[in-house]
């Protein structure tokens, strides 16, 4: 079983991709529908090995679908070059995961959509994969970052499926599905 996360604040291009990759038997949570606290940095969690966060609010959705799932794919926007607030907010809250290694064997996969082209991209999505890849050494899970969409100028196109064709779109799912496989 797979958990796909939607970590854009609406429900626009990562929450209609992320409904067409995932099968039925799959888990979707949107993090704009979560009340997740920000971490205290208190690190009880670290201190007495719970294994959990002192802070009780819908992160403990998370924790739950994280037990169940074998791969993790998360699409964020790319918000003044970086993955959203809110999904750095997750990462922030798993601390727990540093002395559990509950995360170890797990892969995370990630997809970024922005504004730009992918070639104008490149920088930012490098710096993006190089962010997860230090944290995954800690945390203990394997990443891969999968592809990064362009919506178009968010004034005027906003849209995945405007800024490519019905085929083109249908391609890249298909392939990305292969690879989460």
């Amino acid at each position: 079983m797979n958990l796909y996360i939607s970590a854009s604040n609406r429900k626009h291009n990562s929450y209609y991709l992320l409904n067409k990759l995932k099968s039925k038997n799959d888990t979707f949570l949107s993090l704009a529908d979560l009340d997740i606290k920000y971490c205290l940095g208190c690190n009880v969690c670290q201190k007495n090995k719970e294994n959990e966060c002192v802070l009780k609010d819908d992160m403990n959705k998370i924790y739950d679908a994280i037990s169940k799932c074998d791969n993790i794919i998360i699409m964020s926007p790319i918000y003044m070059n970086q993955i959203t607030g809110i999904l750095k907010n997750v990462f922030d809250r798993f601390n727990p995961y540093c002395a559990s290694e509950n995360l170890k064997g797990k892969k995370i996969f990630l997809i970024t959509v922005g504004q730009m082209g992918e070639e104008e991209q490149q920088e930012i999505c490098g710096a993006i994969n190089n962010w997860f890849k230090s944290i995954s050494e800690f945390l203990y899970f394997d990443f891969e970052y999968l592809y990064n969409f362009t919506s178009g100028d968010i004034l005027t196109i906003d849209s995945i499926e405007k800024s490519y064709n019905e085929n083109e779109l249908n391609y890249i799912i298909e392939d990305i599905k292969m690879k989460i496989e």
